[in-house]
C-alpha cells in the first residue's frame, strides 16, 4: 500500500497530512555532501584531551568572564563521537571503541552535527532520524496506524536527542562548574550525599534553629525566560542558547478524535492471563541486578526527585543548578551580613571562618543567650536545602520571610510556609534519611585558678549527633515487601529470588548489604542500622529457603546452612554422590557466600574522619595544581622563596657535581665521599 493510500484512511486534518507527507522510515535521511570522502579523517584529536583543555580554560578564567564562543566546540567532531559512545554505553551497556564505529554511523553523526550548526535540528523527532540506537531495528515497511500512534506518543526520547544532550553537557558542565557555589552538592562531579553529611557534621555544630526547605515541587515552575536569563550571565553564544531554548520549549501535540477513540477502546479491552516472560534481544542490555534495583528503593526523598525540562533530558539537572545558583549566592551574602561575633563565645570569635579545628567538639558555654555569637550556615542538595541559625527564633522567621520574597521575585513562584519548616535542634531534623540532633554532656572542667589553686567544676557542653533514621529504614523495607508491621517488624520471604540458586541469592543480598553499609558510613548508629538490615535480609532468605527446600521453619534452615547461610541446603540421598566440597573443587558448583554482618563485631564502625572546612573535590585540586604549574610567576615566586630561606637548588647541586666530575676527575670526587667509593668504583 502506497503512502498516499495510507493517508486516505485518516480523517481530514491538514496538519496531520502535512506532517505525514514528510515521514521517512529509513534508517537515516539522505546525508548532505560531505567535505571529506572518509569520515574517519575528521577525527584528528583526542576528545578527552579537548574536554580537559576546556576544563582548564574554564577554571583559569575569571568567574565573571562569560563564554562568548562555544560554537567552536560544537564544530569539533570528536565531541560528537564521544557523545555517541557515552549514549551507546547508556543504551546498550557497552562502550564501543572508536575504531569499531561504522562509517555509516559516522556519516549520520556528521549530518546531525551539520543540522545543529545550521539550525535545522528539531528536538523530539521520532521518524526522521540521522542516527539510531544500535538496539533499534531498521524500519523498511510502512507502519500501521496503531504502531505510528505508539511511536509518536512514546515519551522515551530519541537516541539522537540523547547525543545532542551529551554534547551540550560536555561543553556546558566545565563552563558552569567553577561558577557554582561550594554550598551545592547535587548533580555535580565529586559531590554527593556523603559530602553533605560530612559537611553538616563538621560545620553545623552549635546551631539551634534549622530551616529545611523543599523546592522540588516548584522545579516545573521555572520559566523559560528565567532559565535563559540565568544562562546568559555565563554564556553569550547565540547558537548554543538557541538550541537550549528550543529544547526547553517542548512541543505539545494535540490529541485527535481518532486517537481518543483508540485509547478508549484500549481501556475497555482488558487482557486476561499471565504476562509472558520477556526475552532480551541480542544487543539489548540485561536489566539491573536485583540488589541494585532493591537499593534504589532505599534512595532518600531528596535524591529520588530529578528535574526534567522539555527535551533537555540529562541536561536538566545542570540547568536546575544554574537557576538555583542565584539562591546560593543570595544565601552567601545573607550569611555574611548576619554574622555578629561575641568575645564570650568559645568559637567564631573574630571572623566568619574563625574557629577550632573541629567545631563538633563540645563548647563549654551556655547554649543560648545574648552573649552568644550570631551565625548562620547553608547547604543545598538538589532542590532541598538546610539552613542552620545560631540565634533566636525571630531571626529564623525573618529569614524565611526574606527567602519567600526572594523566590517570588527571582524565580516567579510563591512558596508556602509548609515548604520551609522551622525546627529546633532538640527535636531532630531529618535530612537525607539522617537525623541531625544534639547531645548535652556535663564534663568535669579542671583548671588552675589565681594563686595556683586547682578548681574542678561541672561544665555544660553540646555535641552534634548525626544518626540514621531506623524508622525510615523500616518504612523502606515495608515498601519493598521485606517486612510487615511497625513496632515489631516481621521479615517476609524474599519471593523475587524464589527461582535463583542459593549461591546467586546470597551474592545478590551481600552486594545489597555492602552498599547499605557504605551508605550509612557516617552515621553514629551505623552498627545498629546495618545490623538490623542484615537481620531482615538473613531472616527473609531463611524463610525463602524454608519454603523452597520444604524445611518448615527458619530454625531448620539455620541448623543445616549455619547462621550465615553459607552451607548448601540441598543434600543428596544417594551416598555414592560426591560431596559439595568435591564438586566445588572440580568447579561443578558455585561457591556459596555467607550472608555478611551476621555478628555485630563484623560491622564497621562510624567513620569520624575530620572533614576540611574549605574542602574541594580531588579533580578540582588537580585542575588548580595544573593551572598553577602553567603559570611562570609561580616558579619565579618559588625560586625567590628558596633564595630567601637560603636553601640550595637541585639544579645548582647537579651543576656542581657535573663540573667537579669534569675538572677534577672521577677519583678526586670519590676521595671527597667515602660512602660512594665502592659504588662508583665498581663501575670503573
Amino acid at each position: 500500500m502506497s503512502l498516499r493510500t495510507f493517508i486516505k484512511h485518516f480523517p481530514y486534518n491538514l496538519r496531520l497530512i502535512q506532517s505525514l507527507s514528510t515521514l521517512s522510515f529509513q534508517s537515516s535521511p539522505p546525508t548532505p555532501h560531505l567535505p571529506h570522502p572518509h569520515t574517519h579523517t575528521l577525527i584528528t584529536e583526542d576528545p578527552i584531551k579537548l574536554c580537559s583543555h576546556l576544563w582548564f580554560q574554564s577554571f583559569s578564567s575569571p568567574s565573571t568572564h562569560p563564554f562568548s564562543n562555544l560554537t567552536g566546540f560544537l564544530k569539533k567532531f570528536e565531541f560528537w563521537v564521544l557523545a555517541y559512545q557515552r549514549s551507546c554505553a547508556e543504551d546498550t551497556g557497552s562502550f564501543p571503541p572508536r575504531n569499531a564505529i561504522h562509517s555509516n554511523v559516522l556519516r549520520g553523526l556528521l549530518s546531525l552535527q551539520n543540522a545543529v550548526l545550521r539550525g535545522q535540528f528539531a528536538w523530539g523527532a521520532k521518524t526522521q532520524l540521522f542516527v539510531r540506537s544500535p538496539n533499534d531495528k531498521t524500519i523498511a515497511e510502512l507502519m500501521s496506524r496503531r504502531k505510528l500512534q505508539a511511536l509518536l506518543e512514546s515519551k522515551k526520547p530519541s537516541f539522537q536527542d540523547r547525543i545532542v544532550q551529551e554534547v551540550l553537557l560536555l561543553i556546558l558542565e566545565p563552563v558552569f562548574e567553577p561558577r557554582f557555589s561550594p554550598k551545592s552538592h547535587a548533580f555535580r562531579p565529586g559531590r554527593n550525599a556523603h559530602t553533605v553529611i560530612r559537611t553538616i557534621r563538621s560545620n553545623f555544630a552549635g546551631y539551634l534553629w534549622f530551616l529545611k526547605g523543599d523546592l522540588s515541587g516548584n522545579w516545573e515552575d521555572f520559566g523559560v525566560d528565567v532559565m535563559m536569563e540565568c544562562l546568559e550571565k555565563r554564556v553569550k553564544d547565540k547558537r548554543v542558547l538557541g538550541l537550549i531554548k528550543s529544547g526547553l520549549r517542548g512541543p505539545v501535540r494535540p490529541q485527535l478524535d481518532w486517537e481518543r477513540s483508540e485509547e478508549h477502546k484500549r481501556k475497555k479491552k482488558k487482557k486476561k492471563g499471565s504476562k509472558k516472560k520477556k526475552i532480551l534481544n541480542d544487543n539489548e542490555p540485561k536489566p539491573d541486578p536485583y540488589w541494585l534495583r532493591t537499593f534504589f528503593g532505599f534512595a532518600p526523598e531528596e535524591a529520588a526527585k530529578v528535574p526534567l525540562y522539555g527535551h533537555c533530558g540529562i541536561l536538566s539537572p545542570l540547568l536546575a543548578n544554574v537557576c538555583l545558583t542565584e539562591l546560593d549566592k543570595w544565601m552567601e551574602e545573607k550569611i555574611v551580613k548576619y554574622f555578629k561575633p561575641s568575645g564570650h563565645d568559645s568559637i567564631w570569635r573574630d571572623s566568619i571562618n574563625d574557629g577550632s579545628h573541629n567545631p563538633a567538639w563540645p563548647e563549654f558555654v551556655p547554649s543560648s543567650g545574648k552573649e552568644k555569637t550570631r551565625k548562620m550556615d547553608y547547604i543545598r542538595y538538589g532542590a532541598h536545602f538546610l539552613i542552620g541559625i545560631r540565634g533566636p527564633r525571630e531571626d529564623a522567621v525573618g529569614i524565611r520571610k526574606d527567602l519567600i520574597e526572594f523566590c517570588e521575585s527571582k524565580f516567579g513562584f510563591r512558596l508556602d510556609n509548609s515548604k520551609i519548616e522551622i525546627e529546633h535542634i532538640t527535636r531532630g531534623i531529618i535530612f537525607l534519611d539522617h537525623i541531625i540532633s544534639r547531645r548535652v554532656i556535663y564534663p568535669t572542667l579542671r583548671y588552675t585558678a589565681s594563686g595556683g589553686a586547682i578548681v574542678n567544676e561541672k561544665g555544660v557542653g553540646t555535641l552534634l549527633s548525626v544518626t540514621a533514621s531506623l524508622q525510615q529504614c523500616i518504612r523502606r523495607f515495608r515498601q519493598l515487601q521485606f517486612v510487615k508491621g511497625d513496632k515489631d517488624p516481621e521479615p517476609l520471604p524474599c519471593t523475587p529470588m524464589l527461582y535463583s540458586g542459593q549461591a546467586h541469592t546470597n551474592s545478590q543480598m551481600n552486594k545489597l548489604l555492602e552498599t547499605m553499609a557504605d551508605w550509612y558510613r557516617y552515621a553514629d548508629n551505623r552498627k545498629k542500622v546495618v545490623g538490623f538490615c542484615a537481620y531482615v535480609v538473613r531472616s527473609s532468605l531463611a524463610k525463602l529457603y524454608a519454603a523452597r527446600y520444604r524445611l518448615k521453619s527458619r530454625a531448620k534452615v539455620y541448623k543445616i546452612a549455619s547462621r550465615n547461610l553459607s552451607h548448601p541446603l540441598r543434600e543428596s540421598s544417594n551416598n555414592s554422590a560426591p560431596e559439595y566440597s568435591d564438586l566445588l573443587r572440580m568447579g561443578l558448583v558455585d561457591k556459596i557466600e555467607g550472608i555478611q554482618f551476621s555478628h555485630m563485631s563484623l560491622i564497621p564502625s562510624c567513620d569520624y574522619t575530620p572533614f576540611p572546612r574549605n574542602w574541594i573535590p580531588d579533580h578540582e585540586c588537580i585542575i588548580h595544581e595544573y593551572i598553577k604549574l602553567q603559570n611562570p610567576k609561580y616558579f619565579y615566586e618559588l625560586l625567590r622563596s628558596v633564595k630567601q630561606h637560603g636553601l640550595p637548588l637541585p639544579q645548582d647541586e647537579i651543576c656542581k657535581l657535573v663540573w667537579d666530575y669534569k675538572t677534577c676527575g672521577v677519583w678526586s670526587c670519590l676521595s671527597c665521599n667515602d660512602n660512594g667509593t665502592k659504588l662508583i668504583g665498581s663501575f670503573g
